[in-house]
């Protein structure tokens, strides 16, 4: 009778531990469907608390931390369900939900491949082979994109190096033509010094001329006087 009792307590507590988990995660989809994901991801946490082996509510959680735009975390969330997927139809959704956070992520690649693991196992997906399809054309004008910013890339480094170019150019004919002026300056102020010494030269030479008239003059002026001065000696004609 004992025992009975234990396995009657047994059952029933383990019939409610699983309702409560369920009821749990029935809350959480009602408030997922009214748009309130925060809210439902509270539930499905509480839920995973029963049982953190609870495939529904991974999934339900994986998906409500997604609508909050947390994609790095809901794709983390759905890879660790990969291997915990109960039916092939499960895994299937998995990689497909996989998929669309990991496109949000920017992560086109890993995207790809994880449409194509959904398609693998449900290849009559419509809802996958379009979403993959978008990838692949989304992928496609990023590297069309990627080729562009390249190409202008380095159009705008060749137009950097041509307008360097010309800069130095004409920084070099600037330098020039200043050196130019420079030379001619100092050619200037050479020619000036050389005319000034010339011209000190010149009135040197004249200075030493009139010197040398002045001494002339005198010399004939004292000749003058010592001429006039000498008595002539009148020979008389007895």
């Amino acid at each position: 009778m004992k025992r009975l009792l234990i396995i009657l307590s047994l059952l029933i507590s383990f019939t409610s531990f699983a309702q409560n988990k369920k009821s749990l995660l029935r809350e959480g989809n009602t408030l997922y469907a009214d748009s309130s994901y925060n809210e439902a991801e509270m539930k499905y946490r509480k839920s995973l608390e029963k049982d953190q082996d609870y495939f529904n509510a991974s999934f339900n959680l994986a998906d409500a931390v997604y609508k909050q735009e947390r994609y790095e975390e809901s794709s983390a969330l759905f890879g660790a369900l990969i291997d915990n997927a109960p039916t092939e139809s499960d895994l299937s959704k998995v990689y497909h939900n996989m998929g669309n956070a990991l496109v949000k992520e920017q992560k086109l690649d890993e995207a790809i491949d994880a449409y194509k693991n959904a398609l693998r196992i449900n290849p009559n997906d419509a809802e996958t082979r379009h979403n993959l399809a978008l990838c692949k054309k989304q992928k496609q004008e990023q590297e069309q994109q990627q080729e562009e910013n390249k190409e202008d890339k380095e159009e705008q480094e060749e137009n950097k190096e041509e307008k360097e170019g010309e800069k130095k150019e004409e920084q070099e004919k600037n330098d020039q033509k200043n050196e130019n002026q420079k030379q001619k300056q100092e050619d200037k102020q050479k020619q000036q010094e050389e005319k000034k010494e010339e011209m000190s030269k010149e009135d040197a030479e004249k200075m030493l001329e009139a010197i040398q008239q002045q001494e002339k003059d005198l010399q004939e002026e004292l000749q003058k006087k010592k001429v006039k001065g000498k008595r002539i000696k009148v020979l008389k004609d007895w």
